[in-house]
């Protein structure tokens, strides 16, 4: 194995989720949806986001992915909710379904400090139990089941209750269906791929996209044995070309037109620069300093925070000691591990 496909089997390891905290996580959604299930007003509810894919990371400090899931409401009681009914905007039901989960959650004596509130898609849950210092929440979309074809209405709670935009289309649902179908070993690299590219998106300040863009762009541009190192350049080289060139993507599940958190003239470079590094190191996958580079250009978090926490070791001097495998190098003690 040359030391780039090595390195990057590191940081898959660099960015897991802390197990007390993935099972926490897991718990507490479906602690969520059977309470909110209880309520007169739901019918089922359904896990959605990283958890029932597998890509959920854990980039560096602070940034740890909560639990999301939806609860979707009971149409014959709601004939007059969402666009296929009268209209009916979100917002009251929504109230109502705050109002109980709350007390039934506390009701849990380790949750006794939980408070539940109203986001922009349906509830936001705060435990009041922190997992090693992180008090984990979940996010619980409020659905109305579609009247005719796949998918839901979900909420805009944001949006004027009278304005006639409280309503979209989503399929959480039929993303994890999609997302998880093909063969194994392909299902496998683009669980991997999209792990790490959520982790190259992490490190900026402000994220360029959405994880279930990234996630979009790993179901049409990753392909049955192109590799892990393949199948992240793949993504950030396709993905750059396709905002150039001004080709939208859509969400597969929706037909809905998918755009960047930035600006896209932003995105298409973030994306370029990040593919140019990656391609300069697959050129050359043996030479330390090629891969090094390429590393701290897109994990810049997450290499400067492996770096400090075993540099705390004052017999710490060389790359296998800091937890990369490949032909163990000495470093210099001045070296920097941050962005070049």
């Amino acid at each position: 194995m040359t030391h780039l496909y090595s390195q990057f089997e590191e940081l898959l390891k660099l960015i897991n989720v802390d197990p007390d905290m993935l099972a926490a996580t897991r718990a507490r959604l479906t602690l969520a949806r059977s309470i909110a299930e209880k309520h007169p007003e739901g019918r089922k509810s359904y896990s959605s986001g990283s958890i029932p894919v597998g890509t959920h990371i854990q980039p560096h400090s602070g940034a740890v992915s909560d639990g999301d899931g939806g609860i979707i409401l009971d149409r014959v009681k709601h004939p007059s909710l969402g666009p296929d009914g009268d209209g009916e905007a979100p917002h009251g039901v929504t109230d109502a379904l705050v109002a109980f989960v709350g007390p039934k959650l506390r009701e849990y004596e380790e949750f006794a400090k939980a408070r539940v509130h109203k986001s922009r898609r349906g509830l936001k849950l705060h435990f009041g139990a922190p997992v090693n210092g992180v008090d984990i929440t979940v996010d619980l979309i409020v659905a109305l089941q579609r009247r005719e074809g796949s998918g839901l209405w979900i909420p805009d709670l944001d949006a004027d209750p009278a304005s006639g935009k409280a309503w979209s289309e989503g399929d959480p649902v039929g993303h994890v269906n999609l997302f998880t179908s093909g063969p194994d070993s392909l299902r496998r690299t683009r669980r991997r791929a999209v792990r790490l590219l959520k982790a190259w998106n992490a490190q900026a300040s402000k994220p360029g996209f959405s994880s279930h863009h990234l996630s979009v762009w790993a179901y049409e541009f990753v392909t049955q044995g192109m590799g892990l190192v393949g199948s992240v350049h793949a993504v950030l080289q396709e993905a750059s070309v396709r905002l150039r060139d001004g080709v939208p993507t859509q969400d597969p599940r929706i037909c809905l037109e998918l755009e960047p958190l930035i600006p896209q003239v932003d995105a298409e470079r973030r994306l370029r620069i990040a593919a140019e590094k990656l391609k300069a190191a697959i050129d050359d996958p043996d030479d330390f300093d090629t891969v090094q580079t390429a590393l701290d250009h897109l994990f810049p978090k997450t290499m400067d925070e492996a770096a400090r926490g075993f540099s705390a070791a004052s017999l710490i001097r060389t790359t296998g000691q800091l937890g990369f495998s490949g032909p163990s190098l000495l470093i210099p003690k001045t070296r920097s591990w941050s962005r070049p």
